[in-house]
């Protein structure tokens, strides 16, 4: 396995292509030289294929059963805590008379382990970048060229031509806006009609009002006890104001 992905990484071409909004009025051989190949679906099958015996093979040596809340309560290796614990296997092994309630081989054992762990999180960690950066990059790519077809088609069906409109209708939905009936606006769709209306691309008005709360809701019993050893008693009213 580690030969293939060797081999992979010697023979796999690398095609780039810019980010950036394709003219429409390229010439085709412009668009051939931007061409774009597909990953070379061997090597991807290699590499999912060796992550899945590896996860396998880490399973079976591994203690992780663990549910989200036994997780939560866990406390991890940060930096400090590390810290902390690679001082006390120091000073634990020189002075072994307080390690009463565990075993010292049984820390080093558990950092070892920490130590191995952190290491294959930073190598996955960086192959997840690297595969996250080029999912981006050939996303970015099809999402403008599939703009670039929805343009065309839009401006071809405000010419009437029938085809188009149909197209056109087709694809307009994914750039609508998608209202819940009478449920309230939110604070994001608000902050956009104000900014239209500011701009001059909206009509229609909005009203905002606002009143700072200084009645309580209901009766209640306050207890003061900040002054003195007494204790001070005070019935409030619906709709009396707080002093």
């Amino acid at each position: 396995m580690a030969k293939t992905l060797k081999k992979a990484k010697k023979t796999t071409k690398v095609v780039k292509k810019s980010t950036s909004k394709a003219n429409p009025k390229q010439s085709d051989s412009t668009q051939q030289e931007h061409a774009i190949s597909v990953l070379s679906p061997s090597h991807m099958e290699d590499i999912n294929n060796f992550l899945k015996d590896s996860i396998e093979i880490f399973r079976e040596i591994s203690e992780n059963d663990m549910t989200l809340s036994q997780r939560r309560r866990k406390v991890g290796a940060g930096v400090r805590n590390y810290g902390f614990i690679d001082k006390v296997s120091d000073i634990a092994a020189a002075n072994p008379e307080f390690a009463k309630f565990f075993r010292i081989s049984d820390l080093k054992n558990c950092i070892r382990n920490v130590e191995a762990c952190r290491d294959i999180i930073i190598l996955l960690q960086t192959l997840a970048r690297m595969v996250s950066n080029t999912m981006m990059v050939y996303s970015d790519a099809a999402y403008s060229m599939a703009l670039l077809y929805y343009n065309s088609a839009r401006e071809l069906a405000r010419r009437g031509n029938p085809n188009a409109i149909e197209v056109f209708r087709t694809l307009q939905i994914f750039f609508k806006r998608h209202h819940r009936g009478t449920a309230e606006p939110t604070a994001k769709e608000i902050e956009r009609d104000i900014h239209g209306l500011m701009r001059g691309t909206k009509d229609g008005k909005i009203i905002i009002e606002n009143e700072k709360p200084r009645v309580v809701g209901g009766k209640r019993l306050v207890v003061d006890r900040t002054r003195s050893n007494k204790n001070a008693y005070k019935e409030v009213e619906q709709g009396e104001e707080i002093a």
